[in-house]
């Protein structure tokens, strides 16, 4: 993840949508088939695009030109950042998946195991070991997300407050980042989940952190640079062959972690879980 910040360029399907009206018969062509599939951009070359939307490889060096590239080349390229940073619509392909229920349900699993196991590729016993200490030893848990990050780092959060209390989640519902951020202090672990597509939040607020000498740990997809200001990164695969990213590694990965914090909390973790279970005993919570 890059220090400092900067604008993302236009999409590929917005300089589209700016000059289609504008666009003869033969670069129409073009265009509607990008538009429908952007990611396909990225797969095929100039000639391969030209034949299969109806078009040619003339109109197609037109096309590029008129949105504002160099070259073909120049607009792949903007198409695989586009899907890289986790649009649906890149995402997309114009080959048929499977229809079967049975090819469709193998197929699903098959994915959701092998994220399962890539998640854990970044992950190392002694990064292991001094995050699941830290976690025990630190007076307060602040946990950010955005987007589904926000729902993962919500997870997380719950398997945390089981034995051990102090952790919060970031942002609340219409809340500023400032009021919680000053109460922030080096004797806590920032925990930040930044699944693409991740904020510029994101990235503020790590650089807050290592300013301010705050441990901090990120959890992301493997898109994120590898110059990150997180004391400890953790790169899980999300990407599978469907359009939506898979978070099945993800939780894999929060419960190792959680088990983790439950064996190190030892005795302590058992007497806060025992109370917990207690009040739910004594309110009668559950049928």
């Amino acid at each position: 993840m890059a220090k400092g910040s900067t604008k993302r360029p236009k999409s590929l399907e917005a300089r589209i949508r700016k000059f289609y009206d504008l666009l003869p018969e033969s670069e129409r062509r073009i265009a509607d088939f990008i538009l429908d599939f952007p990611g396909e951009i990225a797969a095929y070359s100039a000639t391969e695009l030209s034949q299969f939307s109806g078009g040619s490889k003339a109109a197609m060096t037109r096309l590029v030109h008129r949105l504002g590239f160099e070259n073909f080349e120049e607009a792949r390229r903007a198409a695989r950042d586009a899907r890289d940073w986790g649009s649906p619509m890149y995402l997309m392909k114009n080959d048929p998946r499977p229809n079967s229920f049975r090819e469709r349900l193998k197929s699903h699993l098959e994915q959701d195991v092998e994220a399962v196991h890539l998640a854990f590729d970044d992950l190392h016993e002694d990064q292991y070991t001094a995050i699941v200490e830290r976690i025990c030893a630190v007076k307060r848990i602040w946990l950010l997300g955005y987007r589904n990050s926000h729902f993962l780092a919500g997870y997380f959060r719950w398997q945390l407050i089981q034995v051990r209390g102090d952790v919060h989640i970031l942002p609340g519902g219409g809340e500023s980042l400032a009021e919680h951020l000053s109460d922030i202090t080096p004797n806590d672990l920032l925990i930040v989940v930044g699944f693409r597509r991740r904020t510029f939040e994101v990235r503020q607020v790590l650089g807050w952190a290592e300013r301010k000498k705050v441990p901090s740990l990120l959890i992301a997809d493997p898109t994120v640079s590898g110059d990150t200001e997180a004391t400890w990164t953790i790169r899980c695969e999300t990407r599978g062959a469907d359009v939506f990213d898979r978070y099945a590694g993800v939780m894999s990965l929060f419960h190792f972690l959680s088990m983790g914090v439950v064996a190190k909390a030892g005795g302590r973790g058992r007497k806060r879980l025992a109370k917990i279970e207690e009040l739910h005993e004594d309110f009668h919570q559950f049928s």
